[in-house]
């Protein structure tokens, strides 16, 4: 590791913000869809439609996890996409910046269901709408910051009654562990942010992944994701110890290959068994019902996810709140622009080691490499010079 300093030259990202509102359904839809769902098998859904478009890792234990009549008016496959059908779509006049900046804004699936997205590269992979789409590819479309407009920030007018903020690295998908900030129904909050960077130099850009010890953006692991994140890494270990233990993968999450999606009856199995698939930490008690422990981590470092080589951590350092009756704001800006960051670089080479041990050497029996190199030479040379002699008197 090495370090910058020469922060003119930077430029930063700012970061993806996730909003998740508590109350994701379009009412005007749900209840359309519920009567045309009624109307088609004479069964009356609300609660089977609610339990689909709003599941999440936090609430299996308060929906109703039933299978109607024990059919599927809706299927499994298609569960994702009834979601996001349903979902609340974002106001664009909700978001304001102080400069004249665009920041994307995009519906995606989380681990707390669906979700709104701002300033992200990533979120587009997990909009259910679009997982059938093979064409949709990676675009950097970050706001990035250099130091002399490093005061802008981006204001969040929140109209629901509770809603929760993931800031994230634009990069990376949100996932559970994440820190989340409250927004209210009334008042303005302001959240201020460091950032910590941190590159990679050039010379162990072409590196192997074994020698630099972590991967870039465009190295993924699965074909669940066209890009690779540690968390993104994370994801799909969790995924695949959640296939191990109930077969199937819950909506909330992507499917792919062969993969099956769970029907709702089936996502008791995610319930009971949660504590172990968020900790990625299975229990001796589990592991006894397995004869294979692939796809069993013990902890997390067992997924032998790498970091990525380029990274940006934000670390909330200030938190402030104006009442405002008449209205609920939340703003993200950063505190200060940073001064210098973080370069992984080969910083002891083969070469370093050949040089390095010259000086150990003389240290330890008093002669240099090169002499003993002379030493070496002068050996062979004599016995080499007379045997050419003798081969040139026989001929």
């Amino acid at each position: 590791m090495s370090v910058e300093m020469d922060y003119l030259e930077w430029n930063i990202s700012y970061p993806a913000l996730t909003l998740c509102p508590i109350i994701k359904i379009n009412l005007t839809t749900f209840n359309n869809l519920v009567r045309d769902l009624s109307n088609k098998t004479g069964m009356y859904l609300e609660s089977y439609v609610w339990a689909i478009a709003t599941a999440s890792v936090l609430n299996l234990n308060t929906l109703a996890l039933i299978d109607p009549g024990n059919t599927n008016p809706i299927n499994p496959e298609d569960y994702a996409k009834t979601a996001a059908m349903l979902f609340n779509q974002f106001d664009k006049h909700s978001l304001t910046t102080n400069f004249n900046y665009s920041l994307s804004i995009q519906s995606a699936m989380t681990e707390f269901g669906m979700c709104h997205v701002i300033n992200s590269n990533v979120a587009v992979f997990d909009d259910p709408l679009k997982w059938k789409n093979n064409n949709v590819n990676y675009v950097k479309s970050n706001v990035e910051l250099s130091a002399f407009d490093a005061d802008f920030y981006a204001d969040i007018i929140n109209d629901d009654v509770v809603s929760h903020v993931y800031v994230h690295s634009p990069n990376e998908p949100m996932i559970s562990t994440f820190p989340s900030y409250t927004v209210d129904s009334d008042g303005f909050m302001t959240y201020g942010f460091q950032i910590w960077s941190t590159k990679i130099s050039k010379e162990l850009r072409s590196a192997s992944i074994q020698v630099r010890q972590c991967r870039f953006i465009d190295e993924p692991i699965s074909t669940r994701y066209p890009v690779y994140s540690y968390n993104n890494c994370l994801l799909e270990c969790r995924i695949q110890l959640i296939l191990k233990l109930c077969g199937c993968v819950p909506h909330f999450y992507k499917i792919t290959g062969n993969e099956r999606t769970c029907k709702l009856s089936e996502l008791t199995c995610f319930f009971h068994n949660r504590k172990e698939i968020m900790a990625l930490s299975v229990s001796n008690e589990t592991l006894t019902k397995f004869s294979s422990r692939a796809h069993l981590p013990r902890t997390p470092k067992d997924c032998s996810c790498l970091s990525n080589c380029e990274t940006d951590i934000y670390r909330k350092d200030r938190e402030e709140y104006t009442p405002e009756p008449s209205a609920s704001r939340v703003r993200i800006i950063f505190t200060a622009f940073p001064k210098m960051r973080i370069v992984r670089d080969r910083i002891f080479s083969f070469s370093d080691m050949f040089l390095r041990s010259g000086g150990v050497v003389n240290t330890c029996i008093g002669a240099s490499v090169m002499s003993i190199m002379e030493l070496i030479l002068d050996i062979f040379r004599y016995p080499i010079y007379y045997l050419t002699q003798i081969t040139i008197s026989l001929i």
